[in-house]
């Protein structure tokens, strides 16, 4: 699965180069890693060293990370060296020198990075030279942490290229086949994936209709619920649309609801464009109806004072006095609730929308919804991922999906 999983995401992600990095950093997110994340550790790190005798305990856990460190980043043809790496960081003898206080860690210092100039890539070198002239123990030890991170980095960087192009040239086929043993595997059936499109079949819709109605279900998909099994390779991708689709719908309709209060003379695009961005800024961490509301104060006071030094063009309707930040705020915390009546109508404007770019070929402006031109941008960059996900998805998993419509014996007649 591990294999199928680089070759699907060597195929639908658009950028390749950020998809990389940011999976090569989980790659090696393991002990060795995690130390660079954590400033406490290194704080405690110094503090132990420099105590009267040392302690020296967390220099042995840290120099047994290392070596597993040196370990996965020595290629299997480098057999010398890593004899006297093992050597060298015998972990039983760093355990005894531990435990009497003996442990010479600017040695051990100095033979690692020695090690890594020998093994690292050659865009690592400027930075291994300047470690090579740290005096700072704490800051050399960070540092050999920090270049081994980016040496796996780089080592998983090669073995993709070496294998980039057969993938590229097969992947269609070898995903396919690939799923077909991984559904054997887990006993013939796919559960989850049967129940998903139970909910959406009609004697009158085709099977492309039921999946696209299905998918469209997928964008509102409960954290805790399970994604079915042709999905899994998309899981991550798809928590993330699903949280741009609930804040971009959420964003919408804060927006309505708050320009239903505002008379008309401030309905400037200039104005609106502003609202909107601000809205978008602040619910950018929002995964939930309670955090929505939650926002929804600091949006109503930033509102209130907007409209305070905004120009309009006459002075008919409500003054901004007349417009407190209180009747805001108990406005658009209407746009917390799932059922509000303002969010179902955006809801079922971008899902509309979605859903024919799914099934259509033409131009997906043709289709575009008019009320929602203001936030053209951010729909349009929601689509293009979700087609995304949508298109491959079909071409790998399609025969999937029409053997399980005819067994839940709804296939309609074409």
């Amino acid at each position: 699965l591990h294999h199928l999983y680089i070759a699907h995401e060597l195929a639908v992600n658009e950028n390749k180069n950020v998809w990389f990095q940011r999976h090569s950093e989980d790659i090696s997110n393991e002990n060795i890693i995690k130390i660079t994340l954590r400033e406490a550790y290194w704080d405690l790190f110094r503090e132990q060293l420099t105590q009267e005798p040392p302690k020296l305990d967390m220099a042995f856990e840290l120099l047994a990370e290392i070596k597993k460190g040196l370990e996965l980043v020595m290629t299997p043809n480098i057999t010398t060296l890593r004899k006297q790496v093992a050597e060298v960081l015998d972990l039983d003898l760093l355990r005894t020198q531990a435990e009497h206080g003996a442990i010479d860690v600017m040695y051990y210092a100095r033979y690692i990075t020695s090690v890594i100039s020998k093994i690292c890539a050659p865009v690592r070198d400027k930075t291994v030279a300047q470690l090579s002239k740290e005096t700072d123990i704490v800051a050399i030890f960070r540092g050999i942490v920090e270049i081994l991170s980016l040496m796996k980095c780089d080592l998983l960087s090669f073995s993709l290229a070496a294998i980039k192009p057969d993938i590229m040239a097969n992947h269609l086929a070898y995903e396919r086949d690939t799923f077909r043993e991984y559904i054997n595997a887990i006993g013939g059936t796919l559960p989850r994936t049967s129940k998903w499109l139970a909910n959406h079949i009609k004697p009158t819709l085709s099977t492309e209709d039921i999946i696209c109605n299905a998918y469209i279900d997928i964008l509102t998909w409960e954290p805790s619920e399970l994604f079915p099994e042709t999905l899994f390779l998309e899981e991550e991708r798809l928590r993330r649309l699903n949280l741009d689709y609930f804040r971009l719908t959420v964003s919408c309709t804060i927006l309505f609801l708050s320009l239903g209060l505002i008379p008309q003379s401030y309905h400037s695009e200039d104005f609106k464009e502003s609202v909107k961005t601000f809205i978008l800024i602040m619910i950018v961490e929002a995964k939930t109806d309670a955090d929505v509301k939650k926002l929804c104060l600091n949006i109503a006071i930033h509102l209130t004072e907007k409209l305070k030094t905004s120009p309009h063009d006459d002075s008919s309707g409500k003054s901004p006095a007349e417009l407190n930040y209180k009747l805001f705020q108990e406005t658009i915390e209407q746009a917390a609730l799932p059922d509000n009546k303002i969010r179902l109508l955006v809801c079922t404007r971008v899902n509309d929308y979605l859903k024919s770019s799914l099934k259509s070929t033409q131009n997906p402006d043709t289709n575009f919804p008019p009320a929602l031109n203001l936030f053209k941008p951010e729909l349009t960059s929601l689509r293009q991922s979700f087609q995304n996900v949508f298109k491959h998805n079909m071409l790998v998993c399609m025969e999937h999906y029409q053997k399980l419509v005819k067994i839940l014996g709804k296939e309609p007649k074409t």
